[in-house]
């Protein structure tokens, strides 16, 4: 459920709720106009569970200003106040986690009337539109070093891409939504080549809240992100269906999902494209180990095949022996710390099972780990670029993250290694590193980011990959630096 457009709607037609709340997110002593407004509301009691619920938003980063000023314990607050606070969570609700997002419905729901109050036009604006629209645009210039032999340096206007996205939320009815995503991207300069223009949904989803025993269930097409950090992931559309189920103090994440069927894919897999799906299944436990710690743990199952030619010209692994395997399938942990309140530490450990391998250089037991430290506390916990590294609304914004990944041959299924595509080459020769980013390789990662101005972010990105087992590749081991710098546009 997305309320951010709704929110800012209203918010700018009621004053009183614009002269509440500066530009820090800091609340302000009310003035007697507003004074009298808030009296006009029922105090919050000092036992309410609102309370708490705002403080763990607060520590999550998630509501800014949250203090002492409002609520010491024996001090009540109005549920206007309240409300204000509510509103402001709302506003933040596409950066929160699923726990968040929990907490942040049931506040919007007990303090609906409150919020309707404050803006009078509110309940007139969701009868005539529930549906709200978004979009960002991306340029991005791009290069490489190359020491892999028949590997290319990027040159001329393939140093340079766009991406537009237009993203449209709906709400069906109270407990169901549905997010769509077009996406136009291409290469610069090449507006009547196919490399030019390419337009694709790679979301369109609908999600059920209290479905079936689940607190929700989602189902169509979304970035890949029911199962661990990011090193089983995919930032573009994977077809499948999401379920969450609270137990406890656990969060229960199970998923079915179609992970291979377009582009080079489907050219690697000739059946994918006419009706044996290549599917990931994986079920996962999260629960919190204590305040700032988070840990994880899952098993999935992968129908998805390995394999190789002798020259590293196609397959699906960076390998050039020639093995190849069926399926496999295997378990997975992982954590996320915060460090203080401006560092986040995350990590993830996969071990695979391949079966049915064919070669006698393959091992049949990969494993693969990643870890990442960064500044971006305050976003979902995952893998960059699963998260942003800043607030886009917030001027001057500074965000990074290091990472380094080590993956042994075939660790992670082809269609759902999570760092895939991060690499910018062309897609041709034995090495090219935008398919095979995850698979039999190792090296560091580094990303910074700034808010240059409202809604404008500009990130720069660094790689320097090298493969894991030169045994597997004939020697060759370095694959060289891979770098971008980008402008985001948000609205």
């Amino acid at each position: 459920m997305k309320k951010r457009h709704k929110i800012s709607k209203w918010l700018t037609i009621v004053s009183v709720a614009l002269m509440t709340i500066t530009a820090s997110g800091t609340a302000i002593i009310p003035s007697t106009a507003q004074a009298a407004v808030a009296q006009s509301f029922s105090d919050v009691p000092v036992n309410h569970w609102a309370y708490d619920a705002v403080t763990k938003l607060t520590q999550a980063g998630i509501v800014d200003g949250y203090s002492d000023r409002y609520y010491k314990g024996d001090k009540t607050i109005t549920r206007y106040e309240m409300a204000i606070i509510v509103a402001k969570a709302m506003d933040k609700y596409d950066t929160a986690n699923d726990t968040n997002k929990q907490l942040i419905d049931k506040l919007s729901a007990e303090f609906a009337s409150e919020l309707n109050k404050l803006g009078a036009r509110v309940a007139k604006v969701e009868t005539k539109t529930n549906t709200w629209i978004s979009g960002e645009t991306r340029f991005r210039y791009m290069g490489n070093t190359s020491n892999a032999p028949g590997v290319s340096k990027l040159h001329g206007s393939d140093k340079f891409d766009y991406r537009q996205r237009i993203k449209i939320n709906a709400n069906i009815n109270d407990n169901m939504s549905v997010t769509a995503r077009v996406n136009a991207s291409g290469k610069m300069g090449n507006y009547d080549n196919s490399n030019g223009s390419t337009v694709t949904f790679d979301i369109f989803a609908v999600t059920a809240k209290n479905a079936l025993g689940f607190d929700s269930i989602r189902a169509g097409r979304f970035p890949y992100d029911a199962f661990s950090h990011g090193i089983l992931g995919k930032s573009i559309g994977v077809d499948g269906v999401r379920f969450d189920k609270t137990i406890g103090a656990a969060q229960f994440t199970g998923s079915v999902n179609n992970v291979v069927g377009n582009g080079t894919a489907a050219n690697a897999y000739k059946d994918s494209v006419t009706g044996d799906a290549k599917t990931l299944t994986t079920a996962q436990i999260n629960f919190k180990a204590s305040k700032n710690v988070n840990v994880m743990g899952g098993y999935y199952w992968s129908d998805v095949s390995g394999f190789s030619s002798t020259n590293g010209v196609g397959g699906t692994m960076n390998i050039t022996t020639g093995d190849s395997f069926a399926n496999s399938k295997g378990w997975a942990v992982g954590f996320d710390a915060k460090l203080g309140d401006k560092l986040l530490l995350i990590g993830d450990y996969v071990s695979t099972k391949l079966n049915n391998v064919s070669g006698s250089h393959l091992s049949d037991s990969p494993k693969g780990w990643a870890i990442e430290l960064t500044s971006a506390t305050k976003f979902r916990p995952a893998f960059f670029e699963g998260k942003p590294l800043t607030d886009y609304t917030k001027v001057n914004d500074f965000g990074w993250a290091v990472s380094y990944r080590s993956i042994e041959a075939g660790a992670t299924p082809y269609g759902a290694s999570g760092f895939d595509g991060q690499a910018l080459s062309y897609m041709s020769g034995a090495y090219p590193v935008f398919l095979k980013g995850t698979d039999n390789i190792k090296g560091v990662f580094l990303a910074v980011a700034k808010t240059i101005a409202k809604n404008v972010v500009w990130t720069t990105e660094l790689q320097d990959l090298k493969i894991k087992d030169s045994k597997l590749t004939g020697g060759v081991s370095n694959l060289g630096k891979y770098y971008h710098t980008k402008i985001d546009f948000f609205y």
